[in-house]
């Protein structure tokens, strides 16, 4: 998980508000996404901090959000960030493998001669292809989203870029 630095000749305020015009607020609305408006983005913006999702008529807890902080440059305004997973995905997904080995560990000696055995060992091959099927699917999110910062933020290659 390596961080983005990213660079734009705005100034801050005016990133902030073309992040909130160019995205949709994040707020819940009856809609087949579950959140309110059309636009292709989703964005959250509390002061200098902000994520950002893509908009999906689906529900994927496995596709990445950008975290993301702007802070003032001499020349605008520097973006840094991060592609991660939600903090509650995490958690569930820590707590699901941390039964799943107490599981064979208190149980490994019965399971082993049991006939119905190959449902437990399943439970990993089944939880592995949720997690890559999630992947899978949002295997555009992260260009969408670098694009949607590229055309609606104005920014600048940065130095490694330009090398």
């Amino acid at each position: 998980m390596s961080t983005l630095t990213l660079r734009s000749s705005l100034p801050l305020e005016e990133c902030q508000a073309r992040l909130q015009t160019h995205a949709d607020v994040e707020r819940l609305g009856f809609t087949w996404t579950g959140y309110a408006g059309s636009k292709p983005i989703l964005v959250k913006l509390k002061g200098n901090d902000f994520r950002l999702q893509k908009r999906r008529f689906y529900h994927n807890s496995f596709a990445p959000l950008f975290y993301g902080r702007l802070q003032v440059a001499p020349t605008g305004t520097l973006i840094q960030g991060v592609f991660r997973l939600h903090p509650f995905v995490k958690v569930i997904m820590g707590l699901w493998l941390s039964g799943l080995a107490l599981l064979l560990w208190l149980f490994y000696p019965g399971l082993v001669q049991s006939p119905a055995s190959w449902a437990f060992f399943g439970l990993p091959v089944v939880g592995a292809a949720i997690v890559y099927s999630g992947t899978w699917l949002a295997r555009n999110d992260k260009p969408a989203i670098l694009s949607f910062l590229q055309t609606s933020l104005e920014l600048q290659p940065t130095a490694e870029e330009r090398e």
